[in-house]
């Protein structure tokens, strides 16, 4: 019988090893890049100081703006990043693979300049980044495991007993299945981000 959907539980479970390599890639770029940007190359650190320099000009502009206006923009920015590591992962899935990485080299470069300039990383961890990333990292890991599924099973090794365009098919309806969920994650994290982390950073950090 045809279904359009999914139940989201089931893209879940029938996805955990993929939810676990994208994890993996993540977490391995990051605890490398955490123990390695201090020691980093002066290009390589100036190059890492420019883009986050950018992202907390960025920051800096999404906070200046009205609270429900900067949560928005938080989601859509979220959005649009995942969307493009889900959709373009039927190339190979290089646009995954990269996006997984590079987002992990940038927390661990984050932590390793934050312990540097001796702000206490627990607390930052605890109130500025778990609240809202237990929901954003989820929708980010599972857009990436079903991203890195595209590009596997549509160019390297179709689904058993489906052709690549049946593997397609198969991969699309499941990630379409798990879009609510992304992106009710997604408005949480972003409320979350604005409302509840930015606040008790501030509190705690002073």
């Amino acid at each position: 019988m045809f279904t359009l959907f999914f139940p989201v539980k089931e893209v879940i479970s029938n996805n955990r090893s993929w939810l676990t390599i994208a994890m993996s890639i993540f977490l391995i770029c990051a605890v490398i890049f955490s123990f390695t940007a201090s020691a980093a190359a002066p290009a390589a650190e100036q190059s890492a100081d420019n883009q986050l320099d950018q992202l907390w000009g960025l920051f800096d502009f999404i906070m200046d703006a009205h609270p429900v206006i900067s949560a928005l923009l938080v989601f859509m920015n979220n959005f649009l990043s995942m969307a493009q590591m889900l959709l373009l992962g039927v190339a190979a899935g290089i646009s995954p693979l990269i996006t997984l990485g590079v987002n992990g080299a940038l927390v661990g470069v984050i932590l390793s300049m934050t312990a540097d300039q001796g702000i206490p990383l627990l607390p930052m961890i605890l109130f500025g980044i778990l609240p809202h990333g237990v929901f954003e990292l989820f929708a980010f890991f599972l857009c990436g495991a079903l991203g890195l599924k595209f590009g596997y099973h549509c160019i390297a090794s179709p689904l058993p007993e489906m052709s690549r365009m049946q593997s397609f098919r198969y991969i699309w309806k499941e990630a379409i299945s798990a879009l609510p969920l992304i992106v009710l994650l997604l408005f949480a994290a972003a409320f979350i981000e604005i409302f509840v982390s930015a606040r008790l950073l501030e509190m705690v950090l002073g």
